[in-house]
């Protein structure tokens, strides 16, 4: 039985079937996170689909139209904590179709993701979302999520494979911007 909170989301399209995302769907999957902002090779996504399925603790879920349209990804992890009985549930990316935005498909991912998360254990579930995503802030703030907190992030390797540590914060202290070291998520 889904937790009570969950049956209050209101959708705008029949509901999206919801199912674990499989290699077939890569194509799709990599097209998302593009429109996303993280621009990839779609023939490694089958590889990275299977190692999240096989780690436990993670899903990742499809919402899919009745004709078996791909309309949207959502990742959702589960991880323990030192200060936490309960596992932490973590959403790390959430991207629906361009055409089928405010359908109701982000909604009906984030509340499966939230429901999963629950039936594993979790307590509460959290996410990032990078500043310039004014609309996402919007979204999940409706959706009764809350700013409780900074995100900092230490870029290791830049996409290019070079190492230059302590560029971005000479950078910024100097008053420029390091494209490497944006926020991204």
């Amino acid at each position: 039985m889904p937790h009570p909170f969950l049956a209050d989301y209101s959708l705008r399209m029949d509901t999206p079937r919801i199912r674990p995302a499989a290699a077939a769907d890569a194509l799709t999957i990599g097209r998302l996170l593009d429109q996303l902002g993280y621009p990839n090779d779609a023939s490694e996504i089958p590889g990275r689909i299977e190692r999240l399925h096989a780690r436990p603790g993670t899903a990742v879920l499809v919402a899919e139209d009745e004709s078996g349209e791909l309309l949207g990804v959502v990742t959702v992890h589960l991880f323990d904590a030192l200060h936490a009985t309960e596992p932490a549930a973590w959403l790390t990316a959430l991207v629906v179709e361009e055409k089928a935005r405010g359908q109701g498909v982000g909604s009906a991912l984030v509340a499966r993701a939230e429901q999963w998360a629950i039936e594993h254990g979790a307590h509460r579930i959290s996410l990032t979302s990078a500043l310039h995503r004014e609309r996402a802030h919007e979204f999940y703030k409706a959706r009764d999520y809350e700013h409780t907190g900074v995100r900092l992030t230490k870029i290791f390797v830049k996409r290019s494979g070079s190492t230059k540590r302590g560029a971005g914060h000479a950078a910024r202290r100097a008053g420029g911007k390091d494209a490497g070291n944006r926020s991204r998520g």
